[in-house]
């Protein structure tokens, strides 16, 4: 009865998919400034509490614009969703100023507004009940939880970051992670995570891309968040010395980029991290699809 119910309702879904790195399902456009910019490579959460999206601009780029709103369209160009943004601070880096956005309201048409208050509903309901269970979750605000939604329907990578300090170390998956309009990588991890000072301390990352067939590791690998440092003999795969760190990353990634940090800020609920790519290499052509999120309206996943 549940299985019919839910074929029936068609209800959206958020969860892994399975996609070439870049994803080339959805674009991404900021609009409300002079002109639409492409940002589809260059927006990223800067936090989960207030839910907050960074996007890098360059320094003559007008501060502010009226209706600012990131639209998320597929390549029929089909409006998918909608968030509308509300200017907060900016971060100045040489050439350019790192802009931070809070969310004040958002669409989503993947589908049905049934649907999707089904579909609230039923993830409200769920997440008052983990809330129950165990109240020192993380919680976010349900605005911030269907803002979250709507962004991601641009499909996010998952990465399995690497740092090691003073015979520290740590591997755990992030997926507020992604690249800029810019020479600079963003990173955003909860305040809360034994790895933020191994971060901010080393300041030397390695960020792996996950081939798809190691989703249920990587997410077994997501109680790494809560360790000051793990067993590098109980990792469940075979790792390599990355090219310029020495850092161990899967011997599996489909892509390895060796980061420095620069700079780093509290932003909400999280630690921005902002750094730099010393170096970039990837498998080619790829062994495999790789691990990303996604939110979407139908039974099938995007494709890209």
């Amino acid at each position: 009865m549940k299985g019919w119910l839910r074929r029936a309702l068609n209800l959206p879904r958020y969860g892994a998919v399975a996609l070439d790195d870049p994803q080339q399902s959805v674009e991404v456009w900021l609009e409300g400034l002079d002109q639409p910019r492409d940002v589809t490579r260059n927006n990223v959460v800067a936090a989960l509490r207030p839910f907050t999206i960074g996007i890098m601009l360059d320094s003559s780029a007008p501060p502010e614009g009226r209706g600012l709103r990131l639209a998320f369209r597929d390549g029929s160009a089909r409006l998918l969703g909608v968030l509308h943004l509300k200017a907060g601070e900016s971060v100045p880096v040489p050439g350019f100023r790192f802009c931070l956005f809070e969310v004040a309201e958002c669409e989503n048409y993947c589908v049905s507004r049934f649907q999707l208050r089904v579909y609230d509903g039923r993830e409200q309901w769920r997440a008052e009940r983990r809330q129950r269970r165990n109240p020192h979750n993380f919680r976010m605000t349900h605005p911030d939880i269907r803002a979250s939604r709507a962004f991601y329907i641009c499909p996010r990578p998952v990465l399995l970051v690497t740092v090691q300090h003073n015979g520290a170390g740590n591997m755990f998956p992030m997926d507020l992670v992604g690249p800029t309009d810019s020479p600079w990588f963003s990173m955003a991890l909860r305040l809360t995570s034994p790895a933020v000072e191994l971060m901010r301390q080393s300041r030397r990352m390695a960020l792996a891309g996950v081939p798809f067939a190691y989703k249920e590791i990587a997410y077994k690998l997501g109680e790494h968040h809560r360790k000051e440092r793990i067993d590098w003999d109980s990792l469940p795969f075979p790792v390599q010395p990355s090219a310029s760190f020495g850092l161990p990353v899967a011997s599996a990634a489909l892509r390895v980029r060796e980061v420095q940090v620069e700079e780093c800020h509290t932003v909400g609920s999280h630690m921005l991290f902002r750094t730099s790519v010393v170096s970039d290499s990837r498998r080619d052509p790829p062994a495999e699809k790789q691990l990303f999120h996604a939110f979407y309206g139908t039974g099938n996943p995007p494709e890209g």
